[in-house]
């Protein structure tokens, strides 16, 4: 027997009571699934963005840093230097370097340093004083850090920035 033809009329009203009276048990079980997206995705998203905004408008200062370097040793009114304990220094020229050099950079010569103790001066590579036995550990932080200054606060000081 050949199939009747489906009026177009009661196909549009079929199509239009699937749309009007949906399968309400289908709609609960979605319902976990539309509550993250419809609560909880605008919530996480909008703490992202305010995340962002913020790490935008953040200023932060950039901190540079440069290789230690030797310094020129101080000088007292009569012409005479003076050379802090335990920090080496290079008597022929007058520098002070930092904790973690043994030679002088300019001539290879080795630096000395003068013990905080009994003021006796030392060969820098020697961590024990002969005179009182200290034992010292120049340079234990062998990555020291210099952080280099970079410009100035702007006029009217820094409270403005």
């Amino acid at each position: 027997m050949p199939q009747q033809p489906v009026d177009p009329w009661t196909a549009f009203l079929n199509w239009l009571q699937t749309i009007l009276v949906p399968d309400w048990t289908g709609l609960i079980n979605l319902l976990p699934i539309l509550l993250i997206l419809g609560v909880v995705g605008p919530g996480l998203s909008l703490l992202a963005l305010y995340w962002m905004y913020v790490r935008v408008k953040t200023k932060r200062g950039k901190v540079k840093t440069a290789e230690p370097s030797p310094e020129p040793a101080q000088m007292t009114a009569d012409g005479t230097l003076i050379y802090p304990p335990n920090v080496p220094y290079c008597q022929t020229h007058a520098l002070l370097y930092p904790a973690t050099y043994r030679e002088c950079e300019i001539d290879g010569e080795e630096l000395m340093v003068r013990c905080p103790v009994d003021e006796t001066v030392r060969v820098a590579a020697q961590q024990l004083c002969r005179t009182c036995g200290t034992r010292y550990q120049l340079g234990a932080s062998l990555a020291p850090i210099v952080i280099r200054r970079q410009g100035r606060p702007p006029a009217g000081g820094a409270a403005i920035a």
